[in-house]
């Protein structure tokens, strides 16, 4: 057994938002019977929005309830897309950030990139068919539905995503699969040449499977989308990484709240 093997069978792993990656990793550690917890914001389980200010952690049960967790001064963790203040992790597993592994790692190497490959190799474990379509449709959506990913076939990426969308919104596969297909062509209609991309700045506009029709047309898609709290959130995927820069300092810029990827094509705002 190798010493990275070793560092997993002997840390904690620290899961970060759940998405279908993240649910593959937890899958992944939970079947050998290796220790993970959810990071956590006051005692409730992180969101994508809250992952890095992430002050403890809880242990998920079944459903939605869930309950806190102590970690140790010195717990060796590993942190999966997330960060817990005090802790210094014995492995980062990453790929949003400057610095994090996977943060430049183009399309051809989404595997290195993507965060559930990472976690793969630590345990040294091969991926499957699946897990390639999870990791490529993770870390270079867009890219991968225009077969830049290796060992990564399209069309059954659309049908796996398309599955859970169906499986997570309680309509058929069928529906979801029209949407996608339907909104594909609904894209030009709101094409800005200037700025080379669709934009759809009315969340009301906003097809339901559009963001996901982008990315399988291969379109660089701007829109904004109206979070249940409330907020405002506009997204740039798909686009160059020079128009990705462009976008984030603009918001920057205007004081905003800024995340994003030049090197996996996608950013986002939040107005308040």
């Amino acid at each position: 057994m190798s010493a990275s093997v070793v560092s997993a069978t002997q840390s904690t792993f620290l899961l970060g938002a759940q998405d279908p990656e993240m649910r593959e990793i937890q899958r992944v550690i939970a079947a050998p019977g290796m220790k993970y917890l959810h990071a956590a914001r006051d005692g409730i389980r992180c969101s994508a929005r809250n992952a890095y200010l992430a002050n403890g952690a809880v242990v998920a049960g079944r459903g939605q309830t869930s309950r806190e967790a102590v970690v140790l001064p010195h717990a060796a963790l590993i942190m999966v897309e997330c960060h817990l203040p005090g802790h210094m992790p014995v492995v980062r597993v990453d790929h949003h950030y400057p610095g994090d592994p996977g943060y430049d790692r183009p399309p051809q190497q989404y595997l290195a990139g993507s965060s559930l490959g990472q976690v793969l190799t630590l345990l040294e474990r091969e991926p499957d068919n699946t897990q390639r379509l999870i990791a490529a449709g993770d870390h270079c959506l867009t890219a991968a539905y225009q077969g830049q990913c290796p060992d990564v076939d399209p069309h059954e990426l659309l049908f796996l995503r398309a599955s859970w969308r169906a499986s997570m919104s309680g309509r058929s596969l069928v529906d979801v699969m029209s949407g996608i297909l339907d909104a594909a062509s609904y894209l030009e209609k709101h094409f800005d040449s200037d700025a080379g991309e669709s934009v759809f700045l009315d969340p009301v506009e906003v097809p339901l499977d559009l963001p996901e029709a982008a990315a399988y047309a291969g379109k660089p898609i701007r829109y904004r989308e109206l979070l249940p709290g409330g907020e405002l959130k506009e997204m740039l995927k798909g686009a160059t990484p020079e128009n990705i820069e462009r976008f984030m300092q603009t918001h920057a810029e205007a004081g905003r709240s800024v995340y994003g990827n030049p090197f996996r094509g996608y950013a986002g705002t939040y107005f308040y």
